[in-house]
């Protein structure tokens, strides 16, 4: 398929396609954006390629691993409320593609391995990772070196559905995961899932360290301060900077502070440290970056220092200018709770919340291929002006419609398109999204409090049409 001028009728766009997407897509094009990626991008012997490989002791008789994907990314992308309400539409449609009872569908959700999961992530980040070479990325925070967050993620409670969790008033919670997210591409590129939710995070970062790259950087927060994962990404070629935690890490100083300047939030110093690995007996020499705050963090910390091997030449300020970048996977966690529904609460069993989970991701770097379409049609400006909220619900709005109005034999000439041509397709769609309806309003400062909240200790709930009345008649005129 090609992708040449539009001819008189026909749009370069839908060239090659059914004639349905010729009516389409001027209308609908954020649903055809997103449904087309997930049909290029999954595709039944893919995922059950996949499955092969990740996860062999998994058989298929009359539920497919192709058909679980699909209802999980209609509840990720929002286009179904649930899991059973996913299944409820497709037995009811004319030609559906779950043929067994929706028990049948929920006792298979339960039994599937995490690493199918993880290696769904994988191969999806690599997959769109060869549409990003053909569209805008957003500049790396440091120049020359592919930085990455590193992060944990508690999945929140669930209902207590099963029996083993009716007796329980606390919340249970069904796993944890640890997460690679790229700064300048918005992608999840890893992923370790964990049943046991009371993991310590850093006890799943040695699934990482084997797949680091040279030159990478990883941005990682004090739980991550340890031997282990200091020393195996130093031994990967690797770089990072991550919070020195007190106790983790044993240190000595190898050298005198220097003065290095302030940034916004406080003054900058650095000295070189002899970091020892207990086990071994292996040193390694990193840089100590001390950030003085001029005022006291949520937690009351006034001091914050970091460590990291990269060169002499990254000075201390960019040291401290990348670190804050670490923030964007927590806005990135936020954004899969709150649109793409990583956390089911009626999916108690650990494996089917951690798939799910698993599928939100999925849907989350398609979405970010879709905002790289934006920012190479409309630019970069115009793009980080798209709210992620609004972006999620006209989607969602979209892609009901689209499965209504074209079936998924419609989408098979997705399938096998060259990366190059697939481009072409999202970047002409993405020239027909109205960004005015997606614009992001963010509010201003908020307006701080005289002192603390002391009224009302002894009330759990209070009337805020009296409380407003009472205000008002205590106002002076």
């Amino acid at each position: 398929m090609s992708c040449p001028q539009s001819e008189k009728g026909v749009s370069s766009a839908t060239r090659g396609l059914p004639p349905i997407f010729d009516l389409l897509w001027k209308t609908l094009p954020l649903g055809i954006l997103v449904r087309s990626l997930l049909e290029w991008l999954l595709d039944e012997q893919t995922l059950e390629r996949l499955a092969e490989q990740a996860a062999p002791e998994q058989y298929t008789r009359e539920l497919t691993i192709s058909t679980l994907v699909k209802l999980m990314i209609q509840v990720a992308t929002g286009d179904r409320a649930s899991v059973h309400a996913a299944y409820q539409a497709d037995v009811t449609s004319p030609t559906p593609e779950v043929t067994v009872s929706y028990q049948a569908v929920y006792s298979k959700l339960g039994r599937m391995n995490p690493a199918l999961g993880e290696e769904l992530v994988r191969f999806s980040a690599t997959r769109v990772g060869e549409l990003m070479a053909g569209l805008e990325k957003l500049p790396e925070p440091l120049a020359g070196y592919h930085t990455r967050v590193v992060d944990g993620n508690v999945l929140t409670g669930t209902d207590h559905r099963l029996g083993a969790l009716r007796d329980w008033k606390p919340a249970c919670l069904p796993g944890k995961s640890l997460v690679v997210y790229e700064v300048a591409t918005g992608l999840v590129t890893d992923l370790v899932l964990c049943e046991d939710a009371y993991t310590q995070e850093r006890a799943l970062v040695g699934g990482l360290l084997t797949r680091l790259s040279v030159g990478d950087l990883l941005l990682m927060d004090r739980n991550f301060c340890t031997t282990r994962a200091v020393f195996g990404v130093a031994s990967a070629l690797a770089f990072f900077i991550v919070r020195q935690h007190k106790a983790n890490l044993p240190w000595k100083p190898a050298g005198r502070w220097q003065c290095c300047g302030a940034t916004a939030t406080g003054t900058l110093r650095e000295r070189p440290v002899l970091v020892t690995d207990p086990e071994s007996g292996q040193t390694l020499l990193l840089r100590q970056v001390e950030l003085c705050l001029f005022k006291k963090t949520r937690e009351g910390e006034r001091v914050i220092r970091l460590l990291t091997n990269l060169p002499a030449e990254v000075t201390a300020m960019q040291v401290a200018e990348v670190y804050r970048d670490r923030w964007t996977v927590e806005k990135h966690f936020q954004f899969l709770t709150d649109e793409l529904h990583c956390e089911q609460g009626g999916l108690g069993r650990p494996r089917a919340a951690l798939f799910a989970f698993a599928m939100a991701l999925v849907a989350g770097n398609a979405l970010a291929v879709v905002r790289a379409a934006l920012r190479t049609a409309h630019g970069a400006e115009a793009e980080a002006m798209v709210s992620g909220h609004y972006l999620a619900d006209e989607v969602k709005a979209d892609y009901r419609t689209l499965m209504k109005l074209a079936p998924p034999p419609q989408w098979v000439p997705f399938r096998g398109l060259p990366p190059s041509v697939m481009v072409s397709l999202l970047t002409d769609l993405a020239r027909e999204v109205r960004l005015g309806a997606l614009k992001k309003h963010p509010r201003g400062p908020k307006k701080p409090r005289s002192g603390k909240r002391t009224r009302g200790r002894n009330h759990k709930h209070r009337s805020t049409a009296r409380l407003v009345r009472e205000y008002r008649e205590q106002e002076p005129c």
